[in-house]
């Protein structure tokens, strides 16, 4: 495991330039002198942004002149989300410039320093001599991002017809001849493949399998892959999955090692899980901080090392990682590992997740819970709560309930402790759908505008519906029916980035069937009865994983459909007849792809 430590401030990066945080100060001396703020939005594993640093902002000429017409202010993307979001126009290096009142003015990514030169020469211009119109300008991009924000309100009921919908959009972005979506640039897209894994195991229609495997033989078989020290890139720039960008991000290996984990087990791809035991390697070795138990973000993009076989790599020092952990990527990899345990038969992974859940559950105790913990030293950096990391914290502890009996009343507790969090300081109680800041007084600029992030509201609703089976609350699934009721119509507004909401869409459409399996991880009898498990085609499939106490009791499946639970099966075969009745498949409405691709 990693021990890296430090946190840079703004200050270290290009000094040439009199660089600030983001805070009241900074834009107090923007008002006070009259001078547009210079926003630079960055991040340590961007390639291109130490790129603009070692060129345009270490330039001399730019400097200077950035520091006599400009307040210069740098945020790192991983340490405020939230400023990102309303302030990114486009990718990393964002450069936006912004009244001294934080209305937008313009922005751009990479610039050359001539190129940035003459931009910032023309911002000073333009905001000298079109001041009022400048602000009429910003005060309009607000206006429309509060306008936009309210299209997520709650009114028509999720439905069938929604889950096909969003997988048709799925649909017509495949590609049919690389594997993947879209063209170039190519990301792993691990939502889109989790709905195709969904699909297929809930009709067994090859139309979904078919776009499945060959979207992961692409990703696992090209240069996305790290075929040396494992894991996965940020992305390729051709449609042929060739010319990877090197940056490791820690969110795309969690959610690529839960997609093959599943997948290989589903499919009976051993391959598949091959590649996520060595992205949950990669995972633990070289993003997951041993001190505080807690896992960093990224691993920076260093074409001279990845690009090397692994002969030569062993003598070029290993490019640097993020030397943050947070909060949000701490509790994914949390959920990540308790499923590892038994998917990939390693149940030392267990003790592991629950350390690193105990130090979570510890962290969110008082009621805040850091984005960047625990050593994150710059105050005027913390934005405060969001809910992306407390919908990650419901997530893990209802894993960690589900899979640690001894704690287990402690980690629900969390969970209801984390539900009541996002209820009380996130959820618009009117519209629905949980904010992704908090309601704070002092909310400057574009962060007045409190906004219903699509993906951790499909997390919090996943998370409030296990909250309502495992409690026998309904508050917890009333909650969730107006957190997907409010994206019934805004959900167009992601195309199909939308899949997890359909997933969620599914899974409350239909019965929960809760299936325990118990034995011992690794067990011939427990994989199985775990493939076995995760093969139902129940679109609402819980399963639990318990260790049998006794070593050579056999494998067995403990079934529950609803609140009605059903004598142990013992035989993987049967298990399907256990729960038959449970659900109905119906006739896809695709035509098959083999029928397509002959």
């Amino acid at each position: 495991m990693s021990t890296i430590s430090g946190n840079p401030s703004a200050t270290e990066f290009s000094p040439a330039v009199a660089w600030q945080d983001w805070g009241s100060q900074a834009f107090a001396t923007a008002q006070q002198l009259d001078r547009p703020i210079l926003l630079s939005i960055n991040a340590v594993w961007c390639y291109w942004c130490h790129q603009m640093d070692d060129g345009a902002y270490s330039d001399p000429d730019v400097a200077r002149f950035l520091n006599e017409h400009f307040i210069p202010v740098r945020v790192d993307t991983d340490h405020r989300p939230d400023i990102n979001a309303r302030y990114n126009v486009g990718g990393w290096p964002t450069t936006s410039f912004l009244t001294p009142h934080r209305g937008f003015i313009a922005g751009a990514t990479y610039l050359p320093p001539d190129q940035f030169l003459a931009m910032l020469d023309e911002v000073r211009r333009a905001y000298s001599e079109r001041k009022p119109e400048l602000y009429e300008q910003g005060n309009d991009i607000q206006r429309q991002r509060r306008e936009h924000a309210a299209r997520v309100s709650a009114g028509n009921e999720p439905d069938a017809a929604l889950v096909d919908g969003i997988t048709r959009r799925v649909a017509g972005t495949y590609d049919p001849i690389n594997g993947g979506f879209g063209v170039e640039p190519k990301f792993p897209s691990a939502p889109m493949l989790r709905l195709l894994l969904h699909r297929y195991r809930t009709t067994r229609e090859p139309f979904f399998s078919v776009m499945l495997e060959k979207s992961l033989d692409a990703l696992v078989g090209g240069s996305l892959r790290d075929s040396v020290e494992g894991g996965f890139f940020r992305f390729v720039m051709s449609a042929d999955w060739t010319q990877p960008q090197h940056e490791k991000m820690a969110e795309d290996n969690i959610a690529l090692s839960n997609l093959l984990m599943d997948a290989g087990i589903t499919l009976q791809r051993t391959d598949y899980l091959r590649y996520a035991g060595e992205a949950v390697d990669y995972i633990i070795d070289t993003l997951c901080d041993a001190d505080v138990l807690a896992i960093r973000g990224s691993q920076g993009a260093h074409s001279d090392y990845f690009a090397q076989p692994a002969v030569v790599r062993a003598a070029i020092p290993k490019p640097p990682v993020d030397p943050c952990s947070y909060a949000h990527l701490t509790g994914q990899a949390i959920s990540m590992l308790f499923g590892a345990a038994w998917k990939l038969g390693r149940p030392d992974l267990t003790d592991l997740a629950a350390n690193m859940l105990d130090k979570l559950v510890d962290s969110a105790a008082s009621g805040h819970l850091r984005h960047v913990y625990p050593n994150a030293t710059d105050p005027a950096q913390d934005g405060g709560d969001l809910l992306v990391d407390w919908c990650a914290l419901l997530i893990a502890s209802l894993d960690g309930h589900d899979a640690v009996p001894g704690p287990s009343e402690r980690y629900r507790q969390a969970a209801e402790h984390a539900a009541d969090v996002l209820s009380e300081r996130f959820l618009d109680a009117q519209r629905g759908g949980f904010f992704d800041i908090e309601d704070t007084p002092d909310r400057p600029g574009y962060l007045r505008v409190r906004e219903k992030p699509l993906a951790e509201n499909v997390t919090a609703a996943l998370g409030m519906m296990r909250l309502s089976h495992i409690t026998f609350e309904d508050r917890y699934l009333h909650t969730a029916h107006h957190i997907l009721s409010a994206y019934v119509e805004a959900n167009r507004d992601y195309g199909e980035l939308a899949a997890d909401y359909a997933m969620a869409v599914d899974r409350y459409l239909n019965p929960v069937v809760e299936v325990t399996v118990e034995g011992r991880p690794g067990g011939d009898g427990a994989d199985a009865m775990l493939a076995a498990a995760m093969s139902l085609d129940s679109p609402n499939l819980l399963i639990k994983l318990a260790t049998a106490a006794n070593d050579g009791a056999p494998a067995q499946a403990h079934v529950c459909l609803d609140t009605v639970c059903y004598p142990p099966v013992s035989d993987p075969s049967a298990l399907a007849d256990a729960v038959a009745g449970g659900g109905v498949v119906t006739e896809s409405p695709f035509q098959n792809v083999l029928d397509l691709l002959g």
